[in-house]
């Protein structure tokens, strides 16, 4: 019954002293309901402010993440380029120091002039190429000169394993350099004793690397050298040239964040590289030249020296600057500056090293675009919600006031009563809704009856449901996490708490191959669909195995399996899954290419082990995730699958554990970069018995092949290996093993060789 009829009945029963308590009760009436709207719009402002600092933390960690990332994959750039140099260097000091000459072809540049109009002579075969200083006799050089051809091999090795690499040489303190040129002649009057990265090697008596400067052809490079020495006797200076070109794309790619500018300075704080966001979003970048490089504290008018001096500090980090550039940490007072991310790259010098400096700036007003729009949300609910309070409040004070002048004959004690059911409700709902207010979200307010307030109450209570559920915290940060890991919060509160515990899971990574050409062909938009079309089919084969999504990284994914739920068959499922992947990316691409759209191809790793689980971050900031040795073996798996062409590698446990249900062969044995132990890895063929006959013969021959390779019978092994190419098609890891093979033919191990294989050597 509407609260209308209920004053309509007290009129019949009321007497004249209804007047005043009618009066009384409209006084009640417009407190309780400014109450309500004070309530109302205090929660509103609260949630509003809470979830504006969240987005802005998770923004804060996202820009230190992807920062560090980047400042992480270029040490790891230099540091294979300086244990290139190393192995050239001990190699170089072993072939001079030896009695004997090599027989591996040697050419001189005048020579190689001519071969490179037509590289099919040479291919990738192993060889060596010397020119000499000028008024150097050859007589006087030529025993070096043929001790060191025997470098021939690691150079055909170094063409195939490493593209980035554009030239490795050794410059010979008799006046001659040899090695491995590169695709251009060395200039007329070419001296190496003359050249900045020897003298600078020599001078310092280490390894050492030059400034990032323009090659011959234009194209951006860094050398690094080390003096090769016997004794105290300076036989030469190891040096490699590293192509710089195709890495400052990938540090530069930051289209995941709001990102404006970016630099990369010198431990001097001299800026070295630079770029700037394009109108397409593509970060455009250019070299500093050495001699008039700018320093951080003047570059843009100094906006990174708060980052360059925080980096100089600690490791990476996040930190924020006001309109005026001054360091600040409330949010709202840097409304007007930028956020600043800086992460320290360590570059090794046999035991030293150096610390470059990788800074990301983003205006504030870009990071802030979500909060404001969370804050408009919450706004205009709000102003519904008082709208809504106003409106009731204002049609039962006029129901009142008309009660009163019409109830001047009503009894007193009909009166009363009546007063008392126009407050009660409303005292208990006032009362709800500052409960909501101080956060107790299982207030419930009593909505019985058709009435006005129990319509408002029931409003009350809908707003209780929606907060409780997380209507907008859901909605705006199912877009940074997980959407399980979300759901389990809201049914489970406690599992915010920090902490994890150690199980044993499968853990998979993968990762497009390809990714840089394929972004050059498309633009953004395009790139954009195709990716989201790519991760959206391989989300699906984890979900269909009931994997977890641990998180994207730019094209790559991690998943693992065992965990929140327990699955005893989780290896098993992590396999099915890979599979999977790979059997819809292929439905992708004839799709893509009957379109006209380019195609690319994937990597996976996968590992099972003991790994710990949880909730990790800090208590303002954490995610539901996999630590562990085990779950560095699984990203070293995927990385591998480089070296032998393969598209899923699997760990010895995780093809033990999945029994069966999958074929599968063995590899190789593994000592994975960073690990002492080695890891016997398999490649994933199919489900079981899904394998043709002829590819079965195949991998058979393989693991004769592997066999014979790890009891050192060299011929043995590659007729294995060359037949089981045959039977496979042009097998690459069948390609690989019959290479290495043929050079320990001729470079035996010794006999405390091991058979394992070491990555990044």
């Amino acid at each position: 019954m509407k609260l209308f009829h209920k004053l309509l009945l007290l009129c019949v029963c009321a007497a004249a002293p209804i007047l005043v308590l009618g009066t009384a009760g409209l006084w009640h009436s417009h407190r309780l309901g400014q109450d309500l709207l004070d309530a109302g719009a205090r929660t509103g402002r609260e949630s509003a402010e809470t979830g504006r600092l969240a987005l802005f933390d998770e923004s804060r960690r996202l820009h230190s993440q992807v920062v560090e990332r980047r400042a992480r994959e270029l040490q790891d750039f230099f540091e294979r380029g300086r244990e290139l140099v190393a192995y050239q260097t001990v190699a170089a000091r072993k072939a001079l120091l030896s009695p004997r000459q090599s027989t591996r072809p040697l050419y001189s540049d005048a020579e190689m002039t001519a071969i490179r109009k037509d590289l099919s002579i040479l291919g990738k075969r192993p060889y060596a190429m010397y020119r000499l200083a000028p008024n150097v006799p050859l007589d006087e050089v030529e025993p070096s000169l043929k001790k060191l051809a025997a470098l021939g091999d690691y150079y055909a090795f170094s063409l195939v394993e490493t593209p980035w690499l554009k030239s490795l040489y050794i410059g010979h303190p008799k006046g001659f350099v040899l090695g491995y040129p590169g695709e251009a002649s060395f200039p007329d009057g070419y001296d190496p004793r003359t050249r900045n990265w020897y003298k600078k090697a020599v001078r310092k008596g280490r390894v050492t690397w030059s400034s990032i400067y323009a090659d011959k052809d234009g194209r951006p490079i860094i050398t690094c050298a080390e003096p090769i020495y016997d004794g105290e006797t300076l036989l030469g200076v190891s040096a490699a040239d590293v192509a710089m070109e195709d890495f400052l794309d990938r540090l530069f790619e930051l289209s995941e964040l709001p990102a404006t500018d970016a630099l990369l300075a010198n431990y001097k704080g001299q800026v070295r590289i630079s770029a700037t966001v394009m109108p397409d979003g593509r970060f455009e970048y250019r070299s500093q030249p050495a001699n008039s490089s700018p320093n951080v504290s003047e570059f843009l008018g100094g906006v990174f020296a708060p980052a360059f001096a925080a980096s100089l500090k600690s490791r990476r980090g996040t930190l924020l600057t006001n309109a005026a550039g001054d360091s600040v940490e409330d949010p709202a007072s840097a409304a007007k500056g930028n956020l600043l991310s800086h992460a320290q790259v360590f570059i090794k010098t046999r035991k030293e090293g150096k610390v470059w400096h990788l800074l990301v700036r983003t205006p504030m007003k870009n990071v802030a675009g979500p909060a404001n729009q969370v804050s408009s949300s919450l706004t205009t609910l709000q102003t519904k919600f008082s709208d809504a309070i106003d409106a009731q409040t204002s049609a039962m004070g006029i129901g009142l006031l008309l009660i009163a002048g019409a109830a001047l004959l009503i009894a007193f004690l009909a009166s009363w009563k009546g007063a008392q059911s126009l407050s009660n409700p409303l005292f208990k709902l006032t009362e709800i809704v500052r409960r909501i207010g101080r956060g107790d979200l299982d207030a419930v307010a009593e909505a019985e009856g058709e009435d006005e307030v129990a319509e408002v109450s029931r409003a009350v209570n809908e707003m209780t449901k929606g907060l409780k559920e997380g209507i907008f915290v859901k909605q705006t940060f199912k877009r940074f996490l997980a959407a399980s890991v979300v759901d389990r919060i809201i049914e489970d509160p406690s599992a915010l708490e920090l902490g994890g515990e150690e199980r044993d899971l499968t853990v998979f990574f993968s990762d497009m191959s390809g990714f840089t050409e394929l972004s050059e062909k498309m633009d953004p938009k395009s790139l954009v669909q195709l990716i989201n079309e790519y991760l959206g089919a391989m989300t699906d084969s984890i979900f269909l195995q009931e994997g977890t999504l641990d998180k994207y990284e730019g094209d790559a994914v991690m998943a693992f399996w065992g965990a929140p739920e327990a699955q005893e068959d989780h290896a098993r499922r992590a396999c099915w899954a890979a599979l999977d992947n790979l059997s819809r990316l292929r439905e992708l691409c004839s799709a893509w290419e009957a379109e006209g759209k380019p195609t690319f191809d994937i990597r996976i790793g996968i590992n099972t082990g003991s790994m710990i689980v949880g909730n990790v971050g800090s208590k303002d900031r954490m995610e539901y995730t996999v630590l562990g040795d085990a779950v560095n073996i699984g990203s070293r798996l995927e990385q591998a699958n480089k070296i032998y062409g393969t598209h899923i590698l699997v760990s010895e446990r995780t093809r033990k554990d999945a029994g069966g249900a999958v074929e599968a062969r063995e590899i190789d044995r593994m000592a994975l970069k960073g690990r002492k132990e080695s890891v016997v890895v398999f490649e994933l063929l199919g489900l079981a018995g899904q394998i043709i006959p002829k590819k079965r013969e195949g991998c058979e021959a393989y693991a004769k092949g592997l066999s014979a390779y790890r009891a050192q019978k060299w011929v043995e092994a590659g007729k294995l290996f060359k037949e089981a190419i045959a039977l496979l098609g042009g097998d690459k890891a069948s390609s690989v093993m019959l290479q290495r093979a043929m050079i320990f033919k001729e470079h035996p191990p010794g006999r405390d060789w091991d058979g394992v294989f070491r990555l990044g050597t």
